[in-house]
């Protein structure tokens, strides 16, 4: 099995990398292979409404989210983060997110194989988890769409600090147990 974690954060060590990575490593512990793609550190384009991919299958773009929307093809499990910026996951999410357009064939028929499924994760510094929580829902409703079943969303609330993450043993040991449970 295959999981693979797509972090939006350009923040190194930040909340939602060390969310991610919890799943991963406790993924990883099970036997998992496992690969994080740091959206922040790669160079891409958002969807160029060509509609190459209707007819040709895959996103005629070739860039460094060439190898993410690939890992997600083979991946049995992704996890997704981002923080939250003005109420929505970030500028970096939004470009990854707009090139899922690919796997949606010219008739509405995921590309994807079915059964895949999918770890939420998001970081905001607003103490009120219920702030933001149109941004991990569409992005849930986005991933349903596309076949995936979300296994679990974890929202880190009031991170304000770039270590808040490591000092909530309850997200933490939450996203291990996603990451043992996929």
């Amino acid at each position: 099995m295959k999981v693979i974690g797509i972090n939006a954060s350009p923040r190194k060590h930040g909340n939602t990398e060390t969310l991610i990575q919890t799943v991963l490593d406790a993924a990883a512990q099970k036997g998992y292979e496992t690969e994080r793609f740091d959206l922040n550190t790669m160079s891409y384009k958002g969807c160029q409404a060509c509609m190459w991919c209707k007819t040709h299958g895959h996103c005629k773009l070739s860039d460094d989210l060439t190898k993410v929307l690939d890992g997600i093809k083979d991946a049995d499990a992704v996890v997704f983060g981002s923080p939250i910026y003005f109420a929505q996951l970030t500028g970096q999410f939004r470009m990854f997110q707009d090139r899922l357009y690919s796997f949606v064939g010219p008739d509405f028929k995921v590309s994807l194989k079915p059964g895949k499924k999918a770890v939420v994760i998001t970081a905001q510094g607003n103490p009120d988890a219920n702030a933001f929580k149109t941004a991990p829902d569409a992005l849930t409703a986005s991933l349903k769409m596309l076949g995936f079943s979300v296994v679990d969303t974890i929202l880190l609330e009031a991170g304000n600090s770039p270590s808040a993450a490591k000092d909530r043993k309850d997200l933490l040991d939450r996203a291990a147990a996603a990451g043992a449970s996929l």
